[in-house]
């Protein structure tokens, strides 16, 4: 196992991790998370493929966290996830040749949005991605974007983190009053600066449709048996969109799985 640092396009340092031998395989956590968050199922992959597990801006080891003055559901937002999608080119860029992808939550939104911008890609895995669809009130996601950011503004990453993920309780595994007096929530909460890229990525536009069918590389979508009912429809969704995508369902699963049940389910796609 290995760790540096990559150069983003505005010059923002970027952590990645990478272990394993094989093809190169990126991987993009979501919202509140790290690269510590997908380090074992990294490493239940590191026998059939190279990982580099990387933290987005303005988490873990990486610089350039946003300005949470910035509205990520104006012109702001076009920025947020453009600076992003550099980011990831640059991860890719430093992992070689055309790497496969996974990337869960928020940070699957990114790795499709990327893969449209060009950002190369020899396979996606989705998991989760919590796009809004058309036939949904955009109300939810302004509440949870405006609860978010004022709680960021006003000095409190702790308010943000549990405003975050009241506003999308499926990606809680807890109730948040139940989590914030766990020893994982300092954690939680120092990672809730970066979340105006999550809101940028998840509240502002919805599930693009007619840009999906442009989509070029093989895709997976995942969802969990036991996820909410408009996930799996947003999932079905995306899947319906991309040519020639499939569709996974995890039996009894959430938002978020063990490595234990997800890494064999990458690694038969990845293998295809």
């Amino acid at each position: 196992m290995s760790t540096t640092h990559v150069v983003s396009a505005d010059g923002t340092r970027l952590a990645v991790e990478t272990l394993g031998e094989g093809a190169p395989l990126v991987l993009t956590p979501g919202a509140l998370q790290d690269r510590a968050s997908m380090r074992l199922l990294a490493q239940a992959l590191a026998d059939r493929a190279t990982v580099h597990l990387w933290d987005r801006r303005g988490r873990g080891d990486s610089g350039g966290a946003p300005d949470p003055a910035r509205d990520p559901l104006g012109p702001d937002g076009d920025a947020l996830v453009a600076t992003e999608v550099a980011d990831l080119a640059a991860v890719c860029a430093y992992a070689g040749g055309t790497p496969a992808h996974y990337g869960h939550s928020a940070g699957a939104v990114l790795v499709v949005e990327a893969a449209l911008r060009g950002v190369p890609a020899a396979r996606i895995v989705a998991h989760e991605p919590p796009w809004r669809r058309d036939d949904e009130s955009p109300g939810p996601r302004c509440a949870l974007a405006d609860a978010t950011m004022t709680a960021l503004r006003a000095g409190s990453t702790d308010g943000a983190a549990a405003a975050f993920l009241e506003g999308f309780p499926a990606a809680a595994p807890a109730p948040v009053e139940r989590l914030r007096v766990t020893p994982f929530w300092p954690r939680t909460a120092a990672l809730a600066v970066a979340l105006p890229h999550d809101v940028a990525l998840i509240c502002r536009d919805p599930l693009p449709i007619d840009r999906l069918a442009g989509l070029a590389a093989p895709l997976l979508a995942v969802d969990g048996g036991a996820s909410p009912a408009w996930m799996a429809a947003t999932v079905g969704a995306l899947a319906a969109a991309v040519p020639g995508a499939r569709r996974r369902t995890l039996p009894g699963q959430g938002h978020v799985v063990a490595p234990t049940v997800l890494a064999p389910v990458l690694a038969e796609f990845l293998a295809r």
